[in-house]
């Protein structure tokens, strides 16, 4: 374990980007909604006439809404992102009110995946997972995350190398 915190390298993430984005998945899923509704409310009215009442077509889409907006922490939470790495382990802290602390040791890693989304492939950002047995541990929101991948992979197999 690295004890001292002087060799720990923190890494820039993407914290205003990764947070319009996210503003804008929630956007278009309530457009979603609302389209659904005019749609059904047209074709109430159109199917029933009189006996259709809009107002229960309101109220089961209302389930849908609150269930999108209850991700609405996604805005925000790309900017109480920390992560650092040094030359054995690697560390995530996450959260805003509940502060989540990830560390794993570069020896034990044996996978590691590039998770990226549209907005990140096109701004250069994205999410490092690294896999060890029975733990992983999530870098999030990671600018260059490809050239990132490729600098973990060499402190990977020089921790290897060394150990053996």
């Amino acid at each position: 374990m690295n004890l001292n915190n002087e060799n720990l390298i923190s890494y820039p993430t993407s914290k205003y980007l990764r947070g319009v984005e996210a503003l804008g998945e929630i956007f278009f899923k309530l457009l979603g909604v609302y389209l659904t509704y005019i749609v059904f409310n047209w074709f109430g009215s159109f199917m029933f006439d009189s006996d259709f009442s809009s107002e229960t077509l309101f109220s089961l889409l209302m389930l849908p809404a609150l269930y999108i907006l209850k991700t609405a922490d996604e805005i925000v939470s790309p900017k109480y992102v920390k992560v650092k790495i040094s030359e054995n382990e690697v560390e995530s802290r996450t959260g805003i009110f509940t502060q989540r602390l990830d560390k794993l040791q570069l020896k034990t890693v044996e996978n590691i995946e590039v998770v990226s989304t549209i907005g990140g492939r096109y701004f250069n950002y994205g999410t490092i997972y690294l896999y060890a047995h029975g733990s992983w541990v999530e870098l999030p929101f990671l600018k260059k995350p490809d050239a990132l991948k490729d600098d973990l992979v060499a402190k990977i197999a020089l921790v290897k190398k060394n150990d053996s």
